[in-house]
């Protein structure tokens, strides 16, 4: 009750001025002491009636304003508004308001003010003639392609701010800046998540405002870009040049927003095949990149890159478990061509040694393709000059894989194996030609 009391006697305390004495302000019903309100209490005044307890259950719509501004505006009259006191005259209320609004919503002048029952509706008009406004954009310091990017995400957004700032004077920003940045964060982002935005309003020499919009990136941040490569065809020990390049390639894209670069996972796939595409290695062996990626702080690439014109392979196998099985050391090499779209056929040659004798078994073989990573085919070998069947699921990192031969003589070879990564494998391996049949194999693949 006692605060209510003093805040009323704001009010009275304001109108005490009609002392005719004093020659200072006349007023008929409170109107005129309304009126002759000084502008350092328009505030003091507002605090005083939105600290009254006493509320209307009324609506003050605001007119003349961008919908933008509406909003706010609406929201600090009604406040005003609702704490009246409620034996106070609607004219009194429809003056008080107006001095208020002339003072709060700068830029603006009340060209009326009406209530309507329940219902406030205040009119307002730009005090001076509508601005041109002119909009720029800071661009973030990106190096190509990313800047690319940027400016395909940010085009014709500066035709939507224009007509967000159509008809507003420059001066309502003091109370309405807040919410235009709203709306632009809203235009903003869905084409270009992870940016912060922040405004800055100048005048040019032709007397025109100039609204400018800089960007920052948030975190999270792409702090690397690390990329695996798979390939049956190209050697592991080829592998640390391609991904070194494809480092370095990938500098424009860190410090970028992870939000960001995940809707531009495209770009980025696309960026990575550009520059393999760019390697002499991919271009000679006709190798076709397939790239899938992962974003986040640390981005991954999954690359799967198989040459169409060559396959090679080396690698050390050591054996487990098999009485006279000793170390050996082989080699693969292919040449492959495409005869019919999806049949990849491989003539090939491998060389296998011995360590401890150098005993050098030769194989010569031709093999397809009709299922990605699965191979059948056939091969002679010089060892006891016989033609085997051959079948196998090609070995990729982190993945099992088999391999299956069958000779003209009833004999079988094989395996069944998990590449544990680029280097090395395990392997159960069964020869029907042994005392010891099964066996564990683990190669080292170069």
């Amino acid at each position: 009750m006692r605060r209510e009391m003093r805040n009323r006697g704001c009010i009275s305390d304001l109108a005490r001025c009609s002392d005719p004495d004093m020659n200072r302000c006349s007023y008929k019903n409170g109107v005129a002491a309304a009126r002759a309100v000084a502008t350092p209490f328009v505030f003091v005044l507002a605090f005083c009636l939105i600290s009254t307890s006493s509320a209307l259950n009324a609506a003050v719509r605001v007119e003349g304003l961008n919908a933008w501004l509406s909003e706010s505006a609406n929201r600090s009259l009604n406040a005003v508004y609702e704490h009246m006191p409620q034996g106070e005259s609607d004219e009194f209320k429809e003056s008080l308001l107006q001095v208020v609004a002339n003072r709060l919503l700068s830029g603006y002048v009340v060209r009326s003010v009406t209530i309507e029952g329940s219902d406030v509706v205040v009119v307002l008009e730009p005090i001076e003639e509508e601005p041109s406004w002119g909009i720029s954009f800071n661009r973030p310091n990106l190096s190509p392609p990313v800047d690319e990017w940027f400016d395909a995400d940010s085009e014709g957004i500066d035709a939507d701010i224009s007509s967000l700032m159509k008809g507003v004077p420059m001066e309502a920003l003091s109370w309405g800046d807040l919410d235009l940045k709203r709306e632009i964060d809203e235009i903003f982002a869905p084409r270009l998540p992870g940016w912060r935005t922040s405004l800055m309003v100048r005048t040019t020499v032709s007397g025109d405002v100039l609204l400018e919009v800089s960007f920052a990136p948030e975190q999270p941040l792409t702090l690397a870009v690390t990329s695996r490569i798979n390939s049956a065809s190209i050697p592991v020990m080829l592998h640390s040049n391609l991904r070194d390049d494809l480092l370095k390639g990938f500098a424009p894209v860190i410090g970028i927003p992870v939000p960001w670069l995940d809707i531009h996972k495209d770009d980025l796939v696309a960026l990575s095949k550009k520059i393999l595409g760019d390697e002499y290695l991919v271009d000679e062996a006709k190798a076709v990149p397939e790239v899938t990626a992962k974003t986040g702080t640390v981005s991954e690439l999954d690359i799967d890159l198989e040459s169409r014109r060559y396959a090679a392979g080396v690698w050390l196998a050591v054996y487990g478990g098999a009485e006279g099985k000793y170390p050996e050391a082989g080699l693969h090499f292919g040449r492959r061509t495409v005869p019919l779209h999806g049949w990849d056929v491989e003539m090939y040659g491998e060389f296998i040694v011995a360590l401890n004798d150098w005993d050098l078994e030769t194989r010569l073989g031709m093999r397809w393709m009709p299922w990605r990573f699965l191979w059948f085919g056939g091969e002679w070998s010089d060892n006891d000059d016989i033609w085997w069947l051959r079948a196998s699921v090609e070995s990729r990192p982190r993945s099992p894989y088999m391999w299956l031969r069958y000779s003209q003589d009833g004999d079988t070879n094989g395996a069944i194996g998990y590449r544990l990564n680029d280097y090395l494998s395990l392997e159960l391996n069964y020869d029907s030609r042994d005392s010891d049949s099964w066996n564990v194999r683990a190669l080292v693949n170069f």
